[in-house]
Order: C-alpha cells, then structure tokens, then sequence
C-alpha cells in the first residue's frame, strides 16, 4: 500500500488529534499553516504521522485552535513521546475513547462523502446505547475511562449522519459483521442493534449494503477501513483511516488510497443492493 513502515503510535495519535483541533476550528491546512509559522505540506505531514512536529510547534497549534487546558496537557505529553519515539502502552490510549468519537464528529463535519467497510461488526454509528458501551469495551485493551462520554460521544454521531445536510455515508458490512455481538451485549441488545442499522438506512444520506456470507470475493476482508472526502474548498486530501487495537493508521496519497479504493469497488461489487440487503437484515432479526 506504498508504506512500508506504519507510523509511531504516538506520533499517530498526536497526528490525529491536531487534526480533530484543526478542524474544529474550521481552518484548512493552509490557514493553520499561515498562522503559525510553517508550511501547508508540514501541517499535513504531521497530521498523517509523517512528520515528528516539535513540541514549539506542537504549542502554537494548541494556542491558534484554542484547545483547552485538558486537551493542551494531553497533547504535550503526546508531542514528548513522539519526539522521543517511545511511548508507554498507556500513552497510546490516553483519552481515547471520549477524544476517538469526538474527533470524528469533528471530521464529519468536514466531510462530503464517507465510505466505510465494516467486515467484523456493526458499525458506530449504527449502535443503541447498550450496544455502543460493550462494543466499545470489546475494543479496548487498555483501562475503561471515558466510556460514559465515549457512547454519548458516539449516538451523537449516529445522530448527525441522519440530520438533513449530513455528509453522504455509505457503508459495506458482511454478514458476519452482522452476527457478530460482543460478550456483554445480550440476544436483546444486538436485536436492538440490528433494527437500528434497518432504521438508519431509510436516511437519505446514508446507504447500507451486505456482503452475504456465501458470496465469493476476489479480495480477503482484512480490515475496517473509513475512506473520507472532503469538500473542495477545505483543500484536504482523501484520507483512509483503518483502526487497528494498539492505533489508528491515516493513510494518504494517491498510491495508498487507490489499494483501498480497489478493495471498496470489488467488495461493492460482491454486496447485495441496499433493497436486498435490508431484506437480508430483516431476515436475520427473523431467526431470533
């Protein structure tokens, strides 16, 4: 996928937050550039992991986007680790759950058009209350603050991606994807679950469609990934974003987002039409 290394997780981490802060603030990479002291390029290689900004840097970014003292404090920290190219296993999570969610309303906001392939569960915004806290719980491996915040965080999002204006939201899931309940979601939960998804498809900015299980594909579902585009005026690239236990990779580039690309068109290819697949869904609540 033309990268050979995957980023330093803390340099990862503190690229992704500077960019939830970026846009929050409404500043293209230009702007945030301009205002202080560095060049466009510089901006978007840090954001993507590509660059180790220095902590100077790091503080005037924090100062322009105006981030509070919880989040200054936090992003410091993460600067040091990268800077240093170690970084504790706590470090890699510190605030992620609550952070997570609230950067990706962030970047919703930014957002036109947003793909996601799901091969492995329900996806976020699809989750009930219930459903939300154990599924992400079964995806931490690190210590449970924030959880509150995190499923607010999280039916919030859900919430925005139905509103009229919303960015257009396509998602590929398999069926397995669809089975699949974490340990401490009951039969009534992932129903629960279930019915959300087949309700958020009757959105007009939102398509669903399922990969039956039976259905050959030509390429293996390997990962989740999110490919995100932005609006022209923000002067922001495509991104993909795939989430892995210990970090979150942000892939940009021509060569890096075609292998994605590829692997969308051809599982697209492999899925049911959204009608079918609400029918399929249908038929699972069915056999419960």
């Amino acid at each position: 996928m033309g990268t050979s290394t995957p980023p330093l997780r803390p340099r990862e981490r503190l690229g992704r937050e500077l960019r939830a802060l970026r846009l929050r603030a409404r500043l293209s990479g230009e702007q945030l550039a301009e205002r202080i002291g560095t060049s466009q390029s510089r901006v978007s290689r840090t954001e993507t992991a590509r660059y180790r900004a220095d902590v100077a840097m790091v503080r005037r970014w924090l100062d322009v986007t105006k981030a509070d003292d919880a989040t200054r404090e936090e992003l410091l920290a993460l600067a040091d680790d990268a800077l240093v190219e170690v970084a504790a296993y706590r470090s890699i999570f510190r605030g992620s759950l609550a952070t997570e969610q609230r950067a990706r309303i962030s970047q919703d906001a930014a957002a036109v058009r947003m793909r996601h392939f799901q091969p492995f569960m329900i996806p976020g915004p699809f989750h009930t209350e219930r459903y939300a806290r154990s599924a992400l719980m079964a995806a931490r491996v690190a210590d449970e603050s924030g959880i509150d915040e995190a499923v607010a965080a999280r039916l919030e999002r859900g919430a925005r991606l139905r509103k009229d204006g919303a960015p257009k939201y396509h998602v590929i899931l398999t069926e397995l994807a669809l089975r699949w309940r974490p340990l401490d979601a009951t039969d009534d939960d992932h129903a629960d679950a279930l019915r959300e998804v087949l309700a958020a498809a009757t959105a007009p900015s939102i398509t669903v469609q399922v990969v039956p299980a039976d259905a050959p594909t030509r390429r293996a579902p390997m990962c989740a990934f999110l490919v995100t585009e932005f609006g022209p005026e923000t002067g922001e690239p495509t991104i993909v974003q795939v989430e892995l236990p210990a970090v979150e990779m942000t892939f940009v580039g021509t060569d890096d987002v075609a292998a994605f690309e590829l692997v969308w068109q051809q599982m697209a290819g492999a899925a049911l039409d959204p009608q079918s697949s609400a029918r399929l869904i249908a038929g699972l609540l069915r056999e419960r």
